[in-house]
């Protein structure tokens, strides 16, 4: 009798265990909002409730801490990409080009001093799309000049994400 109420109260476990299993993920699809927005290549990128996709919400929290030029805000309009960028180093530097996937190789001469903010405008190799189109730039090579020191470079650890403007 004692091994028949032993088998019968983990049957009971097993079906409280497997029951809130499946409750759990019957409240999640009632109460997460899951939205999602298509990229255009077939894949659909999650959204928050703000409407930014989490690839976005990446790349703004990696750029904006990043080192020695931060991306503080992205804009992107036609074949245009505005990049507000600050010198988050010590010393004066100088940006010679910007590059990337998706970006056509862009040449500057714009010296930034210590703390420094400043817009610089690259040029995209194909035009962004319409107004909320997400985009994505892989690869992103920042090259900089520090004094004598020529050909540094600074290459992003997240692409630079957003939607079209």
């Amino acid at each position: 009798m004692d091994k028949k109420i032993l088998i019968i109260l983990i049957v009971v476990i097993i079906g409280i265990i497997f029951a809130c299993i499946i409750f759990s993920g019957f409240l999640s699809v009632l109460f997460v909002n899951k939205q999602s927005t298509n990229l255009g290549n077939g894949n659909l990128e999650p959204q928050n409730i703000l409407g930014q996709g989490s690839s976005e919400i990446q790349s703004n929290a990696a750029w904006a801490s990043a080192s020695p030029f931060s991306i503080n805000s992205v804009k992107a309009t036609g074949t245009n990409l505005q990049l507000s960028m600050t010198n988050n180093g010590l010393d004066d530097l100088t940006i010679t080009s910007i590059s990337g996937t998706g970006i056509t190789t862009t040449a500057f001469t714009t010296g930034f001093s210590s703390g420094q903010n400043q817009v610089l405008t690259v040029t995209l190799a194909a035009t962004c799309g319409a107004v909320g189109t997400l985009y994505q730039y892989d690869n992103v090579k920042i090259t900089y000049n520090q004094g004598s020191l020529t050909g540094l470079y600074q290459i992003g650890v997240k692409p630079l994400a957003g939607k079209c403007t």
